[in-house]
């Protein structure tokens, strides 16, 4: 999509507003020259009240839905320091790892569920550490780490030279199968992981594989080394971890045919974590 969104695709816009203002009624839409922002305060609900309000400010992109909203936090309830989530330097909210949108607010969702969804879990937890509890959902590291983190954990691999060589693929334009599998087995990758390549593809757009492998190489193996696992770092129930294990196949285990994550069990919207 070429220009504005909301000049381009007005129905879309006028969708948009309808299910937010209904569902928030709080939030508004505003235009401020060729951007469209939503303002105002936005309630946070748990076992069905109303828990806490925070006054917010979301940025839609140029391209929305393509690209993700901007979050702020505009009424200085939380500090702005990286672990409450919060980029010190421009006061961005931290909601989701962009890599991770596949499963969090995959593209062609609505507005409203971005709002309900990742949006909503970042500002419950945000109530919930204020009031002495643990981070419910789990979060990931800052930066680099946060990245490793996820990578570790969707490749079931802890070798930060495997996840580059997943992230070198998934950032190129064209893959080619007489490349090695980035598995580094030795195997040409149209004999070994192409399904997961090509699967991983369609999940995670070429922008983010980018800017995570470029953090990761700027980081350095070194500094990688005593991360913390993602089983290390995340705090859901027994029930919870048993499904979400269960849905996480490893995608390294190097076969005949090698495993796809086709089918792949998405967690719920609540299971996102927080990274900076």
């Amino acid at each position: 999509m070429t220009g504005l969104w909301h000049r381009v695709n007005p129905t879309l816009y006028q969708k948009e507003k309808s299910e937010v203002e209904t569902h928030y009624p709080d939030l508004h839409f505003v235009r401020v020259g060729d951007s469209v922002r939503l303002c105002g305060t936005f309630a946070v609900t748990y076992e069905g009240r109303v828990l806490d309000r925070y006054s917010v400010e979301l940025q839609l992109a140029r391209d929305h839905p393509k690209s993700l909203p901007l979050v702020r936090e505009v009424g200085g309830r939380i500090p702005q320091h990286e672990h409450r989530h919060i980029n010190p330097r421009d006061g961005m909210a931290c909601v989701l790892l962009p890599d991770e949108r596949w499963r969090v607010w995959p593209p062609g969702s609505s507005l409203l569920s971005f709002l309900t969804g990742p949006v909503h879990s970042f500002f419950l937890a945000q109530s919930l550490v204020d009031l002495g509890h643990p981070c419910p959902f789990g979060q990931w590291e800052h930066g680099a780490k946060g990245i490793f983190q996820y990578y570790s954990e969707l490749l079931k691999t802890s070798d930060v030279r495997v996840i580059c060589n997943f992230l070198e693929c998934l950032a190129a334009k064209k893959v080619k199968g007489h490349w090695r599998c980035p598995c580094r087995n030795g195997r040409l990758l149209r004999h070994c992981h192409s399904n997961v390549i090509t699967d991983l593809k369609e999940k995670i757009c070429r922008r983010d594989a980018t800017k995570s492998l470029e953090m990761l190489r700027a980081a350095g193996p070194l500094s990688l080394d005593k991360v913390p696992t993602a089983d290390s770092v995340i705090s859901i129930s027994a029930s919870e971890l048993q499904r979400h294990t269960s849905a996480e196949r490893s995608y390294l285990t190097c076969q005949e045919e090698p495993p796809t994550i086709q089918g792949l069990v998405s967690p719920p919207q609540s299971d996102q974590k927080s990274q900076l």
